[in-house]
């Protein structure tokens, strides 16, 4: 194992978060929180309740990153090593930083590879982008000059509009639905057969959260406040649909130019989920998060097609039981994180603004229906939409 090596890592980038101590912070609910206490402070008549919920905020936990990488790396069963494994050396490429769950995956991923295969198969990864972004990444996957690579699922769609299915602007309603996607082989095989063609091999499909509005303008809180912004989008089609659709202006910027790009006035605001948001520190430069709800985040780890196609059976046992135990590290870390990263948000000034995403939901009605439609995904669809 190769705890040593992630305990350095991530202590570099170690972030320690302030959480509430219920844990139940939504970041589906869309709700400004302001405790007991302080609006008691502000009116001057701090009652017993406050006084309460002042008690009990300042015995809230932490989030302690290091801690909850290591605590879910330590729920991997390892034990099952896979005999007659030829030696096989793969690169593997995230654009996140060693402090993003996505980052999480990854390590979880080269621990269950190297052990699975009694230290046959190795995997050297990159992160912070230091290989390629996102959609070179995919691109250098086609060309085979890399292996592994991490992306939004948003991302595929520009191989074929089907792929992008989970991306559909309002299909998810909760977390839990998510979850049970993302857990279907049926979807993760039907995303798969979409990507082969342009030479990819899906491992694994990992559920993040809600991609709200992060915006400079303070004021903005309906659809109707949305008309004419410059919205930085992600290469995402269904996202960029979703902007399109209610008035605003969205652009495509790599998002390691995002931050300047909103500093700037390049653009009057971005979109993601809040874990994003954090780790990228866009709340030194936009305030106002809008909880617009408008796409689910999932991301992918894709392999390339000829690499995987060349592994022999032993090989390929190794990739994908590594790729169900790395995404299943992923989905415990990931279990608590979104109300830190909102305790977060908050403490840094951003407002959590309330959101009605039914006039949102409408104006993307003839876009959503059309996709499905087109794609002939009404089953998929359903089966989605039953998981609600």
């Amino acid at each position: 194992m190769k705890i040593r090596k992630i305990t350095g890592m991530v202590l570099a980038g170690s972030l320690v978060l302030s959480m509430t101590a219920c844990g139940s912070g939504s970041s589906s609910s869309g709700t400004t929180s302001t405790t007991a206490a302080a609006a008691a402070e502000a009116s001057g008549t701090e009652t017993e309740a406050a006084a309460d919920a002042a008690e009990e905020n300042s015995d809230a936990a932490e989030w302690d990153q290091e801690a909850e990488f290591e605590k879910a790396l330590a729920t991997m069963d390892l034990s099952n090593v896979i005999d007659g494994v030829d030696s096989k050396d793969l690169t593997m490429s995230t654009h996140c930083s060693e402090t993003d769950s996505n980052y999480l995956y990854a390590l979880a991923f080269e621990q269950a590879v190297e052990t699975l295969s009694g230290g046959q198969m190795q995997v050297e990864l990159y992160a912070n982008g230091q290989l390629f972004g996102q959609s070179d990444a995919l691109q250098a996957l086609q060309q085979g000059t890399l292996d592994i690579a991490n992306s939004d699922t948003a991302l595929l769609a520009n191989y074929d509009p089907a792929a992008g299915i989970l991306d559909i602007p309002f299909l998810m309603k909760n977390r839990e639905q998510a979850l049970k996607c993302v857990q279907d082989e049926e979807i993760s095989d039907f995303i798969n057969s979409m990507i082969e063609p342009s030479g990819m091999h899906l491992l694994s499909v990992l559920p993040l959260n809600f991609r709200n509005s992060l915006v400079k303008n303070m004021d903005i809180a309906t659809i109707d406040d949305f008309k004419g912004l410059i919205m930085r989008t992600p290469e995402a089609p269904h996202t960029i649909a979703a902007f399109e659709a209610i008035g605003a202006t969205p652009t495509v910027i790599p998002s390691g130019e995002a931050y300047t790009a909103v500093q700037t006035g390049v653009a009057d605001g971005l979109e993601g989920h809040a874990e994003y948001m954090v780790l990228q520190k866009f709340g030194e430069v936009a305030q106002n998060y809008v909880q617009t709800q408008h796409v689910f985040t999932f991301t992918d780890y894709v392999m390339s097609k000829s690499v995987y196609d060349s592994l022999t059976d032993a090989q390929k046992q190794v990739i994908d039981e590594a790729s169900k135990l790395a995404q299943s590290v992923h989905i415990a870390y990931t279990a608590e994180l979104y109300p830190a990263m909102y305790a977060e948000l908050e403490s840094e000034g951003v407002k959590i603004t309330e959101f009605d995403t039914a006039p949102f939901i409408e104006a993307t009605e003839d876009y959503r229906n059309n996709y499905i439609e087109e794609n002939n995904l009404q089953d998929l669809v359903e089966k989605i939409n039953a998981y609600e």
